[in-house]
């Protein structure tokens, strides 16, 4: 190994040890049950995307060593007095900035910290804060369209009322877990395309409006099979998921890619 590669590896040692109680957090959040363990994707994405460049990587600069030190200094400091999420993820943006620092130029900051941000326990969290609001803008959106489409539904809180039944919207119908994926691969996208701060968060915002209007036209087409109007096996129920799915990851791939094209031209 050559001295720089030695520095390299012992920035990265001493930054990782600085942290242990945080990722040791991390591990265990993740494999007690309390939450999907979606972060585990993002955090071997970052892996595999640092190992690409491996040769690439450069010695860190002065000022990145200082911005990475003072998130690990506050990291610890929070550690005991506020959730461990808030701690964990100050942790996270340190060693991002690090690693941002130690890639290759072209290789830039936002994209990095959104999937190391991804990389924490956050389904939970995000279910229990956005869970409610997003089945009931599902449930007023949907019966919008029904209506378009000439079956009059009534709105109430995450559910509709139909021909004196009650069609609920649960939570796995929130689009919890595809708001996830839209992020994660909005900043996938951005990362391969080197996209910079502000075409990253287009992107990010774009993708999650995708998934908004993805998971309402899921929960349309769903209202006909919940609601008895068209028979349909059980299977279905997850097979319509699955479709909308898959029309909707190229759909964020245009915006992150297509779209930055274009302005490149």
């Amino acid at each position: 190994m050559t001295s720089k590669s030695w520095l390299i590896s012992g920035l990265l040692a001493a930054t990782l040890l600085a942290a242990w109680p945080h990722w040791l957090w991390m591990v265990r959040r993740s494999s007690d049950g309390s939450d999907d363990p979606w972060g585990i994707v993002a955090l071997l994405t970052l892996v595999a995307l640092i190992y690409i460049d491996k040769d690439k990587l450069r010695a860190p600069q002065a000022s990145a060593l200082s911005a990475t030190a003072l998130c690990m200094i506050t990291a610890t400091a929070m550690w005991g007095w506020l959730p461990p999420i808030i701690a964990t993820a100050f942790a996270l943006i340190g060693i991002s900035m690090l690693i941002a620092n130690l890639l290759p130029a072209n290789r830039k900051l936002m994209p990095l910290l959104t999937l190391a941000i991804l990389s924490l326990p956050l389904v939970a969290s995000l279910n229990f804060y956005l869970g409610y609001p997003l089945r009931w803008f599902c449930a007023q959106s949907t019966s919008v369209i029904l209506s378009w489409l000439g079956t009059d539904t009534t709105p109430a809180g995450a559910s509709l009322w139909w021909n004196g039944k009650t069609i609920l919207i649960d939570a796995p119908c929130a689009g919890i877990a595809m708001l996830w994926i839209g992020l994660y691969f909005g900043a996938l996208f951005s990362y391969l395309n080197n996209a910079r701060t502000l075409r990253t968060c287009i992107n990010l915002g774009l993708a999650s409006t995708l998934v908004i209007i993805a998971n309402v036209l899921r929960n349309t087409l769903l209202f006909y099979k919940e609601s008895g109007m068209v028979h349909l096996p059980h299977w279905t129920h997850e097979a319509i998921g699955l479709v909308i799915f898959a029309l909707f990851v190229p759909s964020v791939y245009f915006v992150c890619h297509a779209m930055q094209t274009k302005e490149a031209t």
